[in-house]
């Protein structure tokens, strides 16, 4: 089997390269061409549709992809980004666009790696990316799988690096993580949480869409994220400046993997031991060092001034310890798109980082697969207008210490209403919805009829039943998880009931 360019009705072979690239020559056509399978030049699976004549090579196209570009309806900016971000311009997530990454090597490394699932593997590959008029290849990249809850599905998330003392850099970036979005049937929660995050201005990856392939097989559909690790902080925050020396990158994940009770969680609770917060309920992602518990005093630090706090601390005494802007931005888009799976409802999937150039915790907050209608808890509970029913708000330290003051209350819900008016609504989020779904909706289809690539591992559960594991957390916690499905909501759906409950508890209307 091999493709062809059938032009005017004459197919023109094309040749192999890259592994899944085919290149050739051909005349312009006069009135269409199109692609084909073709067996000995015989055409067998031709698309299913014509392309219009061009004046110019082509760009890298896609089989079976009546389009190159999408217009996408972008999400407004509704508010101007916090000063302390200064990110790189950069190329990598497109809008509009679907590139594909070809990994590309030892075929019994990648076997071994998609069958320990559970083991923390580093194999190395090479990449090719191929974009509508780029292809650069970059070898010895290492590939591990990417997450924990997501190694328990057939459809794996990986993680990519590339050579850490070269130049190498994809659109300016080192480390990546492709996302498989395995349990968004939708596949565009991550994407609407992203693009939401940047529309208030807060530090957080961006995304994208690509079309994975592992050594010339098709694997499927998968979101681009940047990982937060360096460099990406001095990409983030200093314009890439390769002298930038970061501070600690605290991230929570909830607990260490081998707590079976679940005894010490990153829900940021102040502890006096030092050495209960190396337990692997927080990792230190970037920073000075890593090999001691004593790079964990600068979080220790923090989780005691919050558990001191009391009604005599100051707006000031906050605003020293951390970027306050940041976070109530970030609480309201934790709120308004339903996160299940957070600082509020798990104490997970969030990072603190402390800027080195004014001692802050700046917030940060990453994985929002469980989002928009899907999650750990009671959907009515997600899908409140109360500010003080939300999962964990009155549970977790931070928030619970946090929003006990007027002065950030009041800011809070002035935030959650302006927002739902500018942003979290059917108004402005279903045209974004319907834009980004008509681009991948043909993926989607070709994402689900491929064989999987992995078989997913048990899912480990913590000592105890579930019941035992809900005295740990909020109220509304499911501890029956065939729940989890029967309460799923579409992303449209979830918007338009919690922005309409947003806007009818505070007697607002759009």
């Amino acid at each position: 089997m091999g493709l062809a360019v059938v032009v005017d009705g004459t197919p023109f072979p094309l040749q192999a390269n890259q592994g899944i690239l085919y290149q050739g020559k051909a005349p312009i056509a006069q009135k269409e061409y199109h692609y084909a399978i073709v067996e000995f030049n015989t055409v067998k699976v031709p698309e299913p549709f014509t392309r219009n004549p061009i004046q110019k090579d082509t760009s890298n196209e896609f089989f079976n992809r009546t389009l190159n570009t999408h217009n996408i309806t972008s999400l407004p900016q509704v508010m101007t980004p916090v000063p302390i971000l200064h990110r790189i311009k950069s190329d990598l997530h497109t809008e509009g666009q679907i590139p594909t990454y070809h990994l590309w090597g030892n075929e019994t490394a990648v076997d071994y790696l998609l069958k320990n699932a559970t083991e923390d593997i580093d194999i190395k590959l090479n990449l090719t990316y191929i974009g509508l008029d780029k292809i650069e290849t970059f070898e010895d990249v290492k590939v591990s799988l990417a997450g924990r809850s997501s190694r328990m599905v057939d459809k794996v998330s990986f993680g990519i690096k590339l050579k850490k003392k070269s130049d190498d850099t994809l659109y300016g970036y080192k480390n990546l993580k492709l996302r498989a979005m395995a349990m968004d049937p939708s596949y565009i929660r991550e994407k609407t949480v992203h693009s939401a995050l940047k529309a208030v201005g807060v530090p957080a990856s961006d995304f994208s869409y690509v079309r994975l392939f592992i050594n010339n097989k098709p694997a499927g559909l998968y979101g681009v994220i940047e990982t937060f690790q360096d460099p990406w902080l001095a990409s983030e925050f200093k314009d890439g400046d390769k002298n930038y020396k970061s501070g600690y990158l605290y991230q929570a994940i909830l607990a260490g993997m081998n707590q079976q009770e679940w005894q010490y969680m990153s829900d940021l609770r102040y502890y006096d031991n030092l050495t209960i917060y190396t337990l692997g309920e927080y990792k230190i992602k970037a920073g000075p060092s890593k090999d001691s518990p004593q790079d964990f005093s600068d979080l220790q630090e923090f989780t005691k001034f919050i558990q001191d706090a009391s009604n005599t601390t100051t707006i000031d005494d906050w605003q020293k310890r951390m970027d306050v802007d940041v976070f109530l931005r970030a609480m309201t888009i934790e709120n308004l798109l339903g996160f299940s799976d957070a600082l509020m409802t798990m104490s997970n999937n969030f990072n603190f980082y402390k800027n080195p150039e004014d001692g802050r915790m700046i917030y940060i907050p990453y994985d929002f697969d469980t989002t928009l209608g899907t999650g750990l808890f009671e959907m009515n509970l997600l899908l409140t207008g109360n500010y003080t029913a939300f999962p964990g708000l009155t549970f977790r330290p931070l928030p619970k210490k946090f929003f006990s003051y007027d002065y950030f209350s009041a800011p809070y819900q002035n935030l959650l209403v302006n927002v739902t008016k500018s942003l979290v609504n059917p108004t402005v989020m279903n045209p974004f919805f319907d834009s980004v779904t008509k681009m991948i909706q043909p993926d989607i289809e070709w994402d689900m009829s491929l064989p999987k690539l992995a078989h997913g591992a048990p899912v480990p559960e913590p000592g105890g039943d579930k019941t035992e594991v809900a005295k740990i957390m909020p109220p509304g916690f499911l501890t029956n998880w065939t729940k989890i499905p029967e309460q799923y909501l579409p992303p449209q759906v979830f918007i338009a009931k919690k922005s309409a409950a947003v806007l009818s508890f505070y007697n607002q209307s759009l």
